[in-house]
């Protein structure tokens, strides 16, 4: 008999997003520091002051330091805000997630979507939206692994059963249904589709996942994160390429 699923996860600091919030408080004090001197109120030596603001950068940490600022603590350093307000313990088992008093069942969840370049699971459910920072927790792959198992095997369910019963399913940009696939109004037969496939793509620096679809001989790549319940199409293509 399978053993029933229950693991914790504890949340793990996220040094690098320490890091950039360290970096973004020494801008803002430098920042106050060159707008205040001129006020009398000594944040930093006045000559060191004076110098930053003579020297060919310090018109630039005017201009630029504030909004600078913003941004490395509003965003490069976001998940250390996240990591403080989250519980210390994330349990995931056979009914669904829990973590503290918030509680998901896997049979209420109705979407998934993988944001693989930031490491981020959405989850929406009848209640809301919950955003999983796989990187927040002990074990990330393993939680990763479990969550798909969970929702993909049921939400899979409900999908064999709407195109059994001659409803169309939407993915995203994708429309699924008995007769093939449908992508802007135009029908992929399943004669036409020849595989389907997760690719990594990086460009300018920029990491993301596609899924391609060969179809009439020409692969079509979709952004993971714009196809709804990507992993449960994928899981649905494969089986019925493969039977």
């Amino acid at each position: 008999m399978e053993a029933a699923l229950k693991h914790t996860h504890h949340k793990i600091l996220p040094t690098r997003a320490l890091y950039w919030f360290l970096a973004g408080l020494a801008l803002l004090y430098v920042e106050a520091a060159a707008l205040l001197d001129p006020l009398g109120v000594p944040l930093l030596p006045h000559r060191w002051v004076q110098d930053v603001l003579q020297s060919g950068f310090g018109f630039s940490l005017l201009l630029a330091g504030i909004p600078s600022c913003i941004w490395i603590l509003g965003w490069r350093a976001n998940d250390l805000f996240a990591w403080l307000m989250a519980p210390h313990t994330l349990t995931v088992d056979d009914e669904g997630l829990r973590a503290d008093a918030t509680r998901i069942r896997w049979r209420d969840v109705r979407e998934i979507v993988e944001q693989s370049s930031d490491d981020h699971v959405l989850l929406r459910h009848t209640g809301g939206t919950l955003k999983l920072r796989l990187y927040l927790w002990s074990d990330p792959d393993a939680l990763h692994e479990a969550v798909l198992e969970q929702v993909v095997s049921r939400l899979l369910e409900r999908v064999n059963h709407q195109v059994s019963a001659g409803k169309p399913v939407r993915f995203g940009p994708l429309v699924l249904s008995d007769a093939g696939l449908i992508h802007r109004k135009k029908l992929w037969r399943w004669d036409d589709i020849e595989s389907i496939r997760l690719q990594d793509e990086v460009d300018q620096g920029h990491a993301s996942r596609e899924l391609v679809i060969v179809a009439q001989g020409r692969p079509r790549k979709f952004d993971e994160a714009k196809v709804i319940n990507a992993p449960v199409l994928l899981a649905y293509l494969s089986g019925r390429l493969a039977g």
